[in-house]
């Protein structure tokens, strides 16, 4: 009976170490599980409004937006918005602060599989938006004219104005909110949060303060964005695999010992049982004969559980080490902090899904399907087969990533898809393949526009044209070797933050690589300096020896004003680049005795094919240029004179100060005359206002 009595209670102590245990490990996975998390992606896939609870927004604001939203729904005008007030309702990926068109592009990817209509992201100094397979320029346009108002009661301010007139812009016209509803954004006293018991700090909400009927409102979710259901499941794992492992121990004859240590203990070595002896028998009873067992492992509970406490720590770190974005909040390295604060670099956006497969046709003819790469490790970019302007800083920066990772780089195949709706014929991306020194390097995949658009829609590029000009989304996704989606990057208009995107390819690939092969470069993230027309500087000149001074005109001259254009060889895809060079020799001709600035041209060598283009295209002119011809190397000077694409021509003052541009690819080349007209008006400067008469 004691011994019945002893078992029970060692039993329910072992139940209590078990479930204690699991507690533990369920806390030690929570900040993994935070860590991994994107609230916003996590409710916008059922909801339509997704605001945090310390966003310090209105229960009466969030009814008065998520109404809003509905109606929309209901007109036509289906889309979701997420409020973004502080980092922390980014969750694991806080490198998005501050990037709400990045943002919006990751949150569109995120929801491809359940919602594929407009998203619209508000962050406290600027909008983001998406929509797949649709282009965002007009949306932008519509967005950059609509000023961000501070704190939590602006941000729902600011994205209700931005609903109404992107809505407008379609053609939907909402009703105004009630009067009722108007009045309670603007009261003081009421609890900031979303419906939702909050945890620590400001922002809290309250539990029963639910929106009243008529639509979806906004996300019950703590900033951290961890679900109840994932806790749960957690700790019901945890439990499971205790019980079944307590279960096939007792199935392996092993016992729990109530002394500690280990020891080798028989039942069959113990004395025999003998009955108790019969009154009415008068023979002595005999031992009853009992069947031998084999040696048990006595275990110590302690033991046991110490032992369980052990597997859950082994596996907690195994699941740090390999959850790319667990502790991503924490930027602490010189690397991470750079990412973060490199305006001109995506530090690129994690993803996990299974990367939708296409087959297209390569510049060679050849038909070429995503899956007969599985093994490799893939770089895909989608790319305008006549852009001159973030296409190329794509190209270049592909191409730097395979040449740092060396060796390796016969692990990894570079792809691109077309995004150039009009000009989708295989000599189309043959000739930009060769301009740009790719033919061999990559393939480039083009198909009918029925096929390209499919492919557009699956990973949410938008492209559309307005104007005669392409828009797209430069991204370029990093696809591991069991075909899923692993980053995705979106390629910003900097020249000089090519190579460091470059860098930044070749390390996530190394990371997906067997043995993590060593990146060949060793650049730092930080924002590389600018340098504009203000700063005096010099460049090495095109003809290869002596140098060309750019910047504010040297004392003496009789115009310090200086005309500059920005031009890279491979612009011959777009336009006759050599006939126009030759024909800019009149105007340097003229300038000089029509007292205009003379010219100076500027290559774009940073994203040059190699350093014998500029070279040999000078050479195969018809005669020499008579201005200088300068050569930028690392894209800081592009970068600081604010050329957006090529060929560029840019009129600074003699301050320093950019009086003039203009984007060639858009507005065509100028005539000699027209060019001195445009000078001449800009140096002028806008017309002064007419004094008002007397009386």
């Amino acid at each position: 009976m004691r011994r019945d009595a002893f078992m029970k209670l060692r039993r329910a102590g072992l139940a209590v170490a078990l479930a204690v245990l699991a507690f533990c490990a369920l806390g030690a996975l929570s900040p993994a599980a935070r860590a991994d998390g994107d609230p916003g992606s996590d409710v916008l896939v059922y909801q339509n409004l997704f605001v945090a609870g310390d966003s310090n927004i209105s229960i009466a604001q969030q009814v008065e937006l998520g109404d809003l939203l509905t109606s929309a729904s209901g007109s036509g005008f289906t889309i979701r918005v997420a409020v973004i007030a502080t980092p922390a309702d980014l969750g694991a990926i806080t490198q998005l602060w501050g990037k709400p068109a990045s943002y919006a592009s990751f949150l569109g990817i995120e929801l491809s599989l359940a919602y594929s209509q407009r998203l619209l992201v508000v962050m406290p100094d600027g909008f983001g938006f998406n929509w797949q397979g649709h282009s965002t320029a007009a949306a932008y346009q519509v967005l950059g004219k609509i000023a961000i108002k501070p704190g939590g009661t602006g941000l729902a301010t600011s994205a209700e104005t931005a609903v109404r007139a992107l809505a407008s812009a379609s053609g939907v016209r909402l009703a105004a909110p009630a009067a009722s509803q108007t009045a309670g954004t603007t009261g003081g006293g009421s609890t900031p949060g979303g419906g939702v018991t909050g945890s620590g700090g400001t922002g809290a909400g309250t539990v029963g303060e639910a929106p009243p009927s008529g639509g979806q409102h906004a996300a019950t979710a703590a900033p951290s964005g961890i679900p109840i259901a994932l806790i749960a499941g957690i700790a019901v794992a945890v439990l499971i695999a205790c019980a079944l492992g307590g279960w096939l121990a007792r199935r392996a004859g092993f016992r729990l010992s109530a002394v500690p240590g280990l020891s080798w203990t028989s039942r069959a070595a113990r004395p025999p049982r003998v009955p108790a002896r019969s009154e009415e028998s008068a023979e002595p009873a005999k031992p009853v004969a009992r069947t031998r067992r084999g040696p048990r492992l006595a275990i110590p509970g302690t033991w046991l559980a110490a032992g369980f406490v052990a597997i859950a720590v082994a596996l907690i770190a195994l699941h740090t080490v390999l959850t790319p974005t667990a502790g991503v909040a924490q930027a602490t390295t010189a690397t991470e902090a750079g990412l973060a604060s490199n305006p001109n670099l995506d530090p690129g956006t994690s993803l996990s899904q299974v990367a939708p497969n296409f087959t297209l046709t390569d510049q060679f003819g050849q038909p070429v399907s995503l899956s007969s790469y599985r093994g490799k490790v893939v770089i895909l970019a989608f790319n305008d087969s006549e852009c001159s302007s973030v296409c190329p800083l794509t190209t270049t920066a592909l191409v730097d990533a395979k040449t740092m990772l060396g060796a390796a780089a016969s692990q990894v195949q570079l792809l691109g898809v077309n995004a150039n709706p009009r000009d989708t014929s295989i000599e189309d991306v043959l000739s930009y393949s060769q301009l740009h020194g790719m033919l061999y390097q990559w393939r480039y995949l083009t198909g009918s526009l029925a096929q390209l658009q499919a492919v557009w829609k699956d990973y949410s590029i938008g492209v559309t044209v307005n104007e005669n000009q392409i828009d797209h989304e430069p991204a370029v996704f990093v696809i591991n070797q069991q075909g899923r989606l692993a980053k995705l990057y979106l390629t910003q208009m900097a020249y000089s933050a090519v190579p460091q995107l470059g860098q930044l390819l070749a390390d996530e690939v190394s990371s997906l690589l067997p043995g993590h092969p060593a990146v060949h470069s060793h650049l730092s993230y930080d924002e590389v300096a600018a340098i504009g027309p203000a700063a005096t500087t010099t460049l090495p000149a095109a003809n290869g020896g002596g140098y060309v001074s750019l910047g504010p005109g040297q004392s003496g001259e009789q115009n310090q004003a200086r005309l500059y254009l920005f031009f890279a060889t491979w612009d011959q895809e777009i336009t006759s680049l050599g006939g126009q060079l030759d024909a800019l020799n009149a105007y340097q001709s003229a300038a000089a005795g029509a007292r205009l600035p003379g010219l100076t041209a500027i290559d774009e060598g940073s994203v040059e094919p190699s350093a014998s283009a500029l070279p040999n295209f000078l050479a195969s002119l018809t005669r020499p240029l008579s201005y200088p011809v300068a050569i930028d190397g690392s894209g800081q000077v592009a970068d600081g004179y604010g050329v957006q694409g090529e060929p560029w021509l840019v009129l600074a003052s003699p301050s320093g100060k950019t009086l003039w541009t203009w984007e060639v690819s858009t507005s065509g080349w100028p005539s000699t005359a027209s060019l001195e007209q445009h000078v001449r008006a800009a140096l002028a400067g806008p017309p002064k206002p007419k004094a008002k008469a007397a009386g």
